[in-house]
């Protein structure tokens, strides 16, 4: 009996595997053309710039040569041995790195700090996140624009001054090669604490918060408890936070243009300012390929030295 049973249990998922196969071969023609507007959009949005980008690193091709791209004269490897010693371009990436290396930390400190008050609940919680999260939706455009005046002469933060010095104060904060970045960190920082606070906020309450309050029941002080226990288990949000800033903050030009147009001279001219005027003010667009090859492949690595600890974490 137990083998006829065996039998007829065998025999009923031979039929099932057949149908299964069956249904796949069936429907594998329409799962293809499914998938193909998907495939075709990323060929289009993704393979074929980065191809052209590619190619484009290997000629010297301007503008104004009055020849379409696909015509340029090969140049190979050139344009990155010019950018070696390009010491503008040098100075942008510096200058970029710090700039990022700066903010990420800046914000990361405002949002761990941010996300301690709100992880308990009090009153009027809701209201004060609620205009936490105001500065991130308004456009960036609008936000260097306020910060543009500001720190203008005439503005708000020298009258301030002013007032606590007793005597006139006309400071050209954008204008000084010192502090011209400042305004711009400032805005950066301002405008998008917000989002590294909610991520962060996000991963500290969705942690397992028994073994936080377990500490503080064994004696554990509550920053003791938080920097051992609480901390270590929202790293992979916190890291992932950092990731995204981190890259975001790296494309940083909107406040770059609008306060500074990367003046005095280049001191504040950032990667995406020093690719804007070399392609659209100066229209060399092979060296400003060559250049942004090199930065993906920079913040590549910057991507997979952020992710480093998610991976040890995740094992």
């Amino acid at each position: 009996m137990g083998g006829s049973a065996r039998g007829e249990r065998d025999t009923k998922d031979g039929v099932a595997a057949r149908a299964i196969s069956s249904a796949w071969r069936r429907y594998a023609p329409t799962r293809v053309v499914l998938l193909l507007p998907a495939q075709l959009t990323l060929l289009v949005v993704v393979v074929a710039p980065s191809l052209i980008l590619v190619f484009l690193s290997l000629t010297d091709w301007q503008l104004t040569q009055g020849v379409p791209w696909f015509r340029a004269d090969m140049i190979w490897f050139w344009s990155f041995y010019d950018l070696y010693f390009d010491e503008r371009f040098l100075h942008a990436v510096v200058l970029t790195v710090a700039f990022v290396a700066v903010c990420v930390t800046v914000e990361l400190v405002l949002a761990v700090g941010l996300a301690l008050l709100f992880l308990e609940e009090w009153r009027w919680r809701k209201v004060a996140l609620a205009l936490l999260v105001l500065p991130m939706m308004i456009v960036p455009v609008d936000a260097a624009n306020a910060f543009f005046m500001l720190f203008n002469e005439r503005g708000p933060i020298n009258y301030l001054i002013e007032l606590m010095v007793g005597h006139t104060f006309d400071f050209a904060w954008l204008g000084d090669p010192n502090t011209a970045v400042l305004p711009i960190a400032l805005a950066e920082i301002w405008q998008w604490t917000p989002l590294m606070f909610l991520l962060v906020l996000s991963g500290l309450l969705n942690s397992p918060r028994n073994q936080h309050r377990a500490a503080i029941a064994l004696g554990a002080s509550s920053t003791r408890a938080f920097l051992s226990v609480l901390l270590p288990l929202a790293l992979p949000v916190i890291s992932i936070a950092m990731l995204i800033r981190a890259i975001e903050t790296f494309k940083v030009f909107d406040s770059v243009y609008i306060l500074t147009r990367g003046g005095p001279g280049s001191v504040t001219e950032t990667i995406s300012m020093f690719m804007f005027n070399g392609a659209f003010v100066y229209f060399r667009m092979g060296y400003i390929a060559a250049a942004a090859l090199l930065v993906l492949i920079l913040v590549a690595g910057l991507c997979m030295g952020l992710l480093g600890p998610l991976q040890r974490n995740s094992r």
